[in-house]
């Protein structure tokens, strides 16, 4: 997760299947020695509403310059996983834990196993896993594609959480056990940077750039 000199990770917002802003985000940072961690919804294995399948990332790039992805709720939770730059959920690395997967409120307009994935989210038995890795390891810094439940209301006026999301819920369980010092993520498209209660959330636009030292935790974006 760190180049051979600093600690500095650039991270990405959702993608969305735009795979050419994506590519040149790649070459720059390859150019520079910077890797990547893509915070989830890359649009891998996703199908338009007209049915026609994403192009595929640019996965040349990806391994050139160890650019890495979570995954989202826009995302084939099969495919990713067997996707060399993928990061699994539950992952730890250098006092960083990560957990993919977010709910999709209009999952009911969406064909299944081509826009929407039943397992989406992680079930209520891997969740309480990752509350007790949580629990247990006190990560400094989260990376997710999703908040935790009150974090969603305070950024955003509630808006998609209208819907119960088994994942804000574990998230708020996790963050009321233990702050860490940062929580990245995306999902909601907007950008976003707040301290409540000691933590730092991080909301990361659409292909939105931040650069982030993960050992002093400076951030300067980008984009």
């Amino acid at each position: 997760m760190r180049n051979d000199e600093t600690n500095l990770v650039r991270f990405i917002g959702d993608v969305h299947g735009k795979f050419g802003r994506y590519k040149t985000i790649l070459k720059e940072a390859t150019a520079q020695g910077i890797p990547t961690i893509q915070v989830g919804d890359m649009g891998i294995g996703f199908f338009s509403p007209h049915g026609i399948p994403f192009e595929n990332p640019p996965y040349d790039h990806m391994v050139e310059g160890s650019h890495r992805f979570i995954r989202g709720n826009h995302d084939n939770p099969a495919v990713c996983r067997r996707h060399s730059q993928y990061i699994p959920d539950l992952h730890l690395e250098n006092n960083v834990m990560f957990v993919g997967g977010a709910l999709s409120i209009d999952r009911a307009f969406r064909n299944v196993n081509e826009s929407w994935w039943e397992d989406e989210e992680l079930s209520v038995n891997e969740l309480n896993d990752a509350y007790d890795l949580y629990a247990q390891v006190k990560p400094r810094v989260m990376i997710t594609h999703e908040f935790p439940e009150v974090i969603t209301d305070h950024m955003f006026n509630k808006g998609k959480i209208d819907d119960p999301s088994r994942t804000r819920q574990a998230f708020q369980s996790m963050w009321e056990q233990h702050k860490p010092e940062m929580w990245l993520a995306g999902h909601w498209h907007q950008h976003r940077d707040i301290n409540i209660m000691g933590t730092r959330f991080i909301c990361l636009a659409e292909l939105q750039i931040a650069d982030i030292d993960l050992e002093t935790l400076e951030v300067a974006y980008l984009q």
